[in-house]
């Protein structure tokens, strides 16, 4: 198995999340011991994980109250999906922006928080 690719998620106040700074599978939550922290009412304390499989990252609903999508595929629980350059997780009502490239996501983050 290779070494995960580089890749960003974007949260909605614009922080810019590195991936390979986290061991996997990472973690997605409201709560303060989530890697990927996202500080939104609709957002379970460890509401997913992203997670590298088959030379692809993939997300997963992990039980949460309010969903997770991907690309408008809303997953069931123990179902993931694979993300792609600019795809669009929603967690609970919150949205995430996923990048392979951190200059792409370093510029979608500046036009979030202009």
């Amino acid at each position: 198995m290779s070494a995960p690719r580089a890749a960003w998620v974007i949260t909605e106040d614009g922080k810019i999340w590195n991936l390979r700074n986290f061991e996997l599978p990472i973690r997605i939550g409201r709560s303060d011991d989530a890697d990927v922290i996202v500080k939104h009412d609709t957002v379970s304390r460890f509401h997913a994980t992203i997670d590298w499989r088959d030379e692809a990252y993939v997300v997963a609903d992990n039980k949460s109250e309010n969903g997770t999508w991907v690309d408008g595929l809303n997953l069931i629980s123990g179902q993931d999906a694979p993300l792609a350059d600019g795809s669009v997780v929603m967690v609970g009502t919150a949205q995430l922006k996923f990048f392979f490239d951190g200059v792409s996501a370093a510029r979608f983050a500046a036009g979030r928080s202009s």
